[in-house]
């Protein structure tokens, strides 16, 4: 841990939460023991925050909560921390979708 208090995971998902945050998708990070993760909401998503021997690294699964089967997972350098941002808003977008419909079609049954 830094003399902050705060190891190198949690001010990496701190920072990952923020650009979440700036797409408009809210989480919510935990950190303990120098381990970071941050939990996107309604859509069962966990991004770790961790060291993979040669860099810290954001990790998470590319399946969906609800999918039987091994599951696939993807990674990006901390050091690009939008474009895990990005990655990760539009797995989220997807999800969402999966679970509620397109905002479009949403919009459209609200108004009949």
């Amino acid at each position: 841990m830094s003399a902050a208090g705060v190891s190198p995971a949690g001010r990496l998902a701190r920072e990952l939460a923020d650009h979440l945050a700036q797409r408009g998708v809210e989480s919510r990070v935990s950190e303990c023991e120098g381990v970071a993760l941050v939990g996107v909401a309604r859509v069962g998503l966990n991004v770790w925050c961790e060291w993979s021997g040669s860099e810290w690294r954001f990790r998470w699964s590319l399946d969906a909560p609800t999918e039987p089967g091994k599951w696939r997972y993807t990674c990006c350098p901390a050091s690009c921390v939008e474009t895990a941002a990005r990655r990760i808003a539009g797995l989220f977008q997807e999800r969402r979708e999966a679970m509620d419909g397109p905002v479009s079609s949403r919009a459209g049954r609200a108004g009949r």
